[in-house]
């Protein structure tokens, strides 16, 4: 048992070291009666002149800052969300309150809390949280304040004191409490609606982490708060976000973009010619002002922002990043200085031509051609959409947004900005429904493939399925008139607005995962009211499918693949994932006594499969080959899907799992395919892909593959405190460490599939097969697969529209071939314990225990 007060990450110190200390981590959460939000509170804190992850309970009545101990490291034990706030008991030195300079830190990992940028910055989307891993207070007073925007997730948070003369300062700052807002459900992966246990710890904390995970990406409406403030008279406030960009505006080119700003601190941010979605690099300018002594911070950047300058970049932001490239072009002086608290007018201009020019208050700044550029090998168009921001730390209000076409001056898009309903045209306002992001921290958006494995460890964890019913609701609300959802869908716009946006072309894949993901809720919730009202949406996606099975060689014909690992159409994973989704549609509509859509998925699953097996087998390798003119390769994903859509024979499969082990494998997991360069050190694992190829493995029998799998890639994330999120991460490098360094996500649901897959195969819960087993109407036991694994003991419990149903089996002490079971079921639901060669049926109780033989 959990020893009571202990958090998830202390907890599995104990269980995988046997001390405690090796992580010191726990997590308090209390009731803020302040503003009625729970609170998460660091457990352990190091103080010094430097970081360091070896922390100790914090002290009594808080802690102190001063030039000798100017830097705390605290430490939350697990991923925590919310907003920081800090209760301070003095300003020093006490005789003369004075005012200090705190620069805090967020990290889901301790290493990036070194870096000048921490973890961050995250610029790939407005996403209703800091855009920066840094943010800096001036504090004046003893009292309590809050940082106005929230960090997503972290474990690790730093607190340094900046001195303008260390050694000889007399500056000084007491906390009484640090902590953050809770903006996710406080949450205890020991104990969660639906739960897993068994006798091996490593394996306990391994389901956990997709729990975790699910429970700080997973949000109720309205507890994301509107990252833009609207003043009647001054406009809007922006702070410390990359530019929001107007919800119609991607269609439009040549424009002359003009804006009224007042600085309050440090400068504006704008973007211009965003792409459709902004998935690629644009343009980004940022006006930066005077930086006057009295309000600038003492940890601001001079050289990479001068003052009174126009910084030009084309990319992401102003500095490059992992995954989200930039190229700092220019940075032009601005004549005069620009003074903070005065209203001045920015005007920027798109011109046909390829020209681009600002000017400040009617005063040219630059006027330059982008041909004269280096922007790493691509033309920048003048096509797209417009929005403004604030860089990190900066504080600016602006009014008066237009937008005229540049050629004969017609307007194009005007507001004052003083009104509340900008929010809604820019994406900045609450979340207007309870839904599942990617992550918590980062990609901030509701993706639609990759709420696949997240529809399935909410189903197994949280069991908060309202969030589950409210993410499919959103991504339905996106759909466009060819029948497809928006991939990414962002927090703060209207979902309708979204369907400009669309997905035709891009990542067509996601639209089968997401299909997939309603069939999970289905299956877990029984709701066929909800399947029933939304069904015509639906069967149009299914249509848009149908459409893409080509009619000459009978194969998924898909653009922009995820799962396809750089093959061309047609793919063996687009058409083992369709097949998949045609016969789970096909079970969806025998629910709903659509017998016409019955006999039509099947009749399409039927011909896909026949025609897979007969153009994508590849009998001497014995692969599905990668796509029909890729041969020689296979990958992670098409073998999954293979297998998990009934493609595959059972000889098949063997023989595909056979390959992946012996040409795929890379350090702790497998490699995407056989076309990854194992020596690219870029080279990284996917606990996503990964995912479908462990439940596929389960799903074949081949139980030892798939427990390597589990203790080798899960176990990554929980080997090295310094990393370890307590959730599960997007990315693995084969050396387990995160694999996209300091950019990696460590709270991924994408990457949790040992939840879901831990209790269906290890515990053996599993609802039925077909529409007798939705909602678990129907189920079945088979802890094969646990004893297969060397378990002695494992129990699950999941939560069913009629009350919770759970399992406990354990093997009889001193008799290695008896295994006790236990099962507690609600009323009128019906089932059948099956191991090997023993089937028992089981109905008309609430309780069943009896003894098998282990054969």
């Amino acid at each position: 048992m959990k020893a009571p007060g202990l958090s998830f990450v202390a907890w599995t110190a104990i269980c995988l070291t046997g001390n405690g200390a090796v992580l010191a981590a726990a997590v308090n959460r209390s009731p803020d009666t302040a503003n009625s939000r729970p609170e998460f509170l660091p457990w352990s804190i190091s103080l010094g002149d430097a970081l360091s992850s070896k922390t100790s309970p914090l002290p009594t009545g808080g802690f102190i800052l001063n030039s000798t101990t100017p830097l705390a490291t605290l430490d939350y034990g697990t991923e925590v969300a919310g907003i920081p706030f800090f209760s301070v008991s003095a300003v020093g030195p006490e005789a003369d309150e004075q005012s200090v300079q705190i620069e805090v830190r967020y990290s889901e990992s301790y290493s990036p809390l070194a870096h000048p940028w921490s973890d961050g910055p995250y610029v790939f989307s407005v996403s209703l949280a800091n855009g920066f891993r840094v943010e800096t207070f001036n504090v004046s007073s003893r009292g309590s304040f809050a940082s106005p925007l929230v960090q997503g997730g972290q474990r690790w948070q730093s607190i340094r004191l900046l001195l303008s003369d260390e050694g000889e300062s007399t500056a000084s700052i007491s906390f009484e409490r640090v902590g953050f807002q809770a903006t996710v459900d406080p949450y205890d992966v020991t104990d969660m609606p639906a739960t897993f246990q068994c006798d091996d710890d490593g394996l306990n904390v391994i389901w956990g982490l997709g729990a975790a995970a699910a429970a700080t990406a997973c949000v109720d409406k309205g507890t994301q708060p509107a990252v833009w403030e609207v003043d009647t008279e001054k406009g809007v406030l922006l702070r410390s976000q990359k530019p929001a960009v107007w919800a119609h505006g991607y269609a439009l080119a040549n424009y002359t973009m003009e804006f009224d700003v007042m600085i309050e601190r440090g400068g504006v941010w704008w973007t211009v010619a965003m792409p459709n979605g902004g998935y690629t690099s644009y343009l980004q300018l940022r006006l930066v002002g005077e930086l006057p002594e009295a309000t600038t911070f003492a940890n601001v950047n001079r050289t990479l922002a001068p003052p009174n300058s126009v910084l030009l970049s084309y990319g992401f932001d102003f500095v490059n990043q992992t995954t989200l490239p930039s190229l700092l072009l220019d940075t032009f002086s601005v004549t005069g200085p620009v003074a903070e608290k005065s209203w001045h007018r920015v005007k920027t201009v798109l011109a046909p031509s390829g020209r681009l020019a600002v000017s400040l208050n009617d005063q040219e700044v630059f006027n330059i051609s982008m041909s004269d550029y280096y922007t790493g090998g691509t033309t920048v168009s003048f096509t797209g959409n417009f929005g403004v921001g604030a860089w990190q730390d900066e504080v600016a209000y602006v009014r008066n947004l237009t937008v005229t076409d540049t050629a004969n001056g017609s307007t194009l898009y005007t507001h004052p900005f003083t009104t509340t309903d900008v929010l809604v045209d820019f994406g900045t306002q609450p979340n207007i429904e309870s839904v599942c992001l990617d992550g918590p921290k980062r990609d901030r958006l509701v993706w639609l493939g990759d709420f696949y494995h997240t529809a399935r460890v909410v189903g197994s964890s949280t069991a908060r399925f309202d969030m589950a019913r409210g993410t499919l609701d959103f991504m339905l609300g996106t759909q466009s008139e060819y029948g497809v959802l928006a991939f990414m869908t962002p927090l703060g716009y209207e979902p309708a607005t979204l369907a400009l946006v669309g997905s035709d072309g891009a990542l067509e894949d996601y639209q089968l995962l997401g299909a997939s993901s309603m069939y999970s809720y289905v299956r877990h919730t029984d709701d066929l009211d909800f399947l029933r009202m939304t069904w015509p949406k639906w069967q149009k996606l299914l249509g848009w499918l149908e459409s893409r099975v080509n009619a000459t060689d009978g194969l998924v014909h898909l653009n922009g693949q995820f799962l396809a690992m750089g093959a061309t159409a047609p793919t063996s994973s687009a058409s083992c994932a369709a097949v998949q989704v045609f016969r789970e549609f096909a079970e969806l509509a025998e629910a709903l006594d659509d017998n016409a859509a019955v006999s039509r998925y099947t009749t399409l699953a039927d011909g896909l499969t026949k025609t897979i097996q007969e153009k994508l087998w590849n009998e001497e390798l014995g692969v599905f080959a990668a796509a029909v003119n890729d041969r020689r390769n296979f990958s992670v994903p098409a073998t999954a899907f293979c297998i998990t859509s009934g493609v595959a024979t059972t000889e098949q499969a063997n023989r595909s799992i056979t390959a992946v082990r012996s040409q795929l494998a890379l350090g702790v997991g497998y490699k995407d395919g056989t076309n990854v360069d194992p020596e690219d050190p870029e080279t990284k694992l996917s606990p996503n892909t990964n995912g479908f190829l462990l439940g596929a493995l389960f799903w074949a029998g081949a139980y030892s593959t798939g427990h390597d799998l589990l203790r080798s890639l899960w176990g990554a994330m929980i080997h090295d405190p310094e990393t370890s999120s307590g959730a599960s991460w997007e990315y693995v490098f084969p050396d387990g460490k995160p694999g996209l360094d300091r950019f990696t996500s460590l709270a991924h649901p994408w990457g949790g599939a040992p939840t879901y897959v831990l209790t269906e195969w290890a515990a053996g819960l599993q609802p039925a097969a077909g529409p007798a087993g939705f909602g678990y109407r129907s189920w079945m036991v088979n802890p094969q697969a646990g004893v297969a694994m060397g378990l002695k003991r494992a129990e699950g419990r999941v939560q069913t529209p009629s009350g919770p149903l759970s399992v406990r089996w354990e093997m009889l002490a001193g008799d290695t071939a008896k295994m006790r079971v236990v099962v507690e079921a609600p009323s009128n639901t019906t089932g059948v314990f099956v191991l090997g060669a023993t089937k028992m049926v089981l109905g008309e109780k609430n309780r069943y225990a009896f003894d098998v033989l282990v054969e």
